[in-house]
């Protein structure tokens, strides 16, 4: 089985680190990556740190901070993991809010030694946003703290308040040490008093529940080759059969599926995640959607939806573009129905004229024709980024599409 986890958490918690200790151990990183990680630290003056396992760039390894979404794969004696890491400065979130998006289940990871702080609940917000209901959380640095039960159980009641605001269960606690291995793959020989799972052994329990979703075939652009009008994009869900007949919307188009094409030669039929190229002989264009006749997708013109504002201030009445998919369309926001605080979930305002820089946001947009679909049955399409001069400013999900 395949889980997709996302390790979120205020900036310099250890979630990188983490991670680097999960392939670690996990025996997923060759031994010369080890020694070019090494020599690196070496170079720059650094401690060794597991966390440089998943640099991507130099600049982070200078800068000592993640920068963007970094996602690797390993494997543990039961499950395929794709682990998500994703940045925990504020000017990042928007970041956070795309590496999130397809994760099955999330650990929170929470410093020991400073327990709860701002990102720590804007993240926790934005999860909830996200529709993710399993939040493993791992209460990390306990060898800063001397491995002392009696401060992780506080931490724990500090973080559970948070949980319980957001209307979460409690939640599944592990006091562990990325840096030293404790609790991570193996059991802390230091921390005799927890009894719980080790943070793999938690992850291994999480069952993902299958469910078949209709397809949705995103347009990315129209190329010719050789006299052939060939239709590239992805398959965002459901299963692109040669002969099946579909409809493209907001274009309208109904047609057959003629060919499916990749580099190697032809398919007989793609599935979610395949990126191919189309033959179905009519005229469509990037941002349009398609799907079987049985099961169309359906353009909208107004939908509700939920947004955290990166920047700037954004009104009531106000004109800006909105991207999903491959589509970019103009959008007046024509109701801003409750604003958020992103840090605790709470609603501060009805009916507010506008909303700033990182509030959040139930919001009716009124846009040119649009396929979206509800984020909570197909994420693909139920997402969105708000532009303003040129400027991503806001991203959010769809509520609802028929309200």
């Amino acid at each position: 089985m395949n889980v997709n986890v996302v390790l979120v958490g205020h900036v310099d918690h250890g979630k990188s680190t983490m991670i680097g200790r999960l392939l670690y151990d996990s025996e997923s990183i060759k031994d010369e990556r080890v020694e070019e990680i090494q020599k690196l630290a070496e170079e720059y003056k650094r401690r060794f740190e597991f966390a440089y396992f998943l640099d991507s760039f130099e600049d982070e390894l200078k800068e000592e901070r993640t920068i963007d979404t970094v996602s690797l794969m390993f494997k543990s004696e039961k499950n395929y993991y794709t682990i998500t890491d994703v940045p925990g400065h504020k000017e990042f979130i928007k970041n956070m809010l795309t590496g999130a998006s397809h994760a099955h289940v999330a650990v929170l990871v929470v410093s020991a030694e400073e327990g709860v702080q701002e990102q720590t609940r804007r993240h926790l917000f934005l999860l909830k946003m996200l529709g993710i209901k399993e939040v493993f959380v791992a209460v990390n640095k306990m060898d800063a703290v001397d491995y002392k039960k009696e401060r992780f159980e506080n931490v724990k009641a500090e973080i559970n308040e948070v949980l319980s605001s957001f209307g979460y269960p409690t939640g599944h606690f592990i006091p562990v040490s990325a840096m030293e291995g404790d609790n991570i793959y193996r059991r802390s020989e230091r921390m005799e008093w927890y009894e719980g799972p080790t943070l793999i052994e938690a992850l291994d329990g999480v069952t993902v529940e299958g469910k078949e979703k209709p397809l949705r075939f995103v347009v990315q652009d129209v190329y010719e080759v050789e006299g052939e009008k060939i239709v590239v994009g992805r398959v965002e869900s459901g299963i692109l059969r040669r002969g099946d007949g579909v409809i493209f919307e907001p274009s309208g188009i109904r047609t057959k599926i003629e060919g499916i094409r990749v580099f190697e030669g032809e398919l007989e039929e793609a599935t979610t995640g395949d990126c191919v190229g189309i033959l179905i002989g009519e005229e469509v264009k990037r941002g349009d959607v398609g799907g079987t006749v049985e099961k169309p997708p359906k353009p909208v013109e107004e939908f509700l939806g939920e947004a955290v504002l990166l920047g700037k201030n954004l009104k009531k009445g106000e004109q800006i573009e909105l991207r999903c998919g491959t589509a970019k369309v103009r959008c007046e926001i024509k109701e801003i129905k409750e604003k958020i605080d992103s840090e605790t979930g709470e609603v501060v305002e009805r009916n507010p004229d506008e909303i700033n820089e990182h509030d959040a946001a139930t919001i009716v947009f009124a846009t040119e024709p649009l396929v979206i679909e509800k984020f909570a049955e197909i994420p693909e399409l139920g997402r969105f980024v708000l532009v303003k001069n040129g400027r991503n400013i806001g991203a959010g999900v769809v509520l609802d599409a028929n309200f």
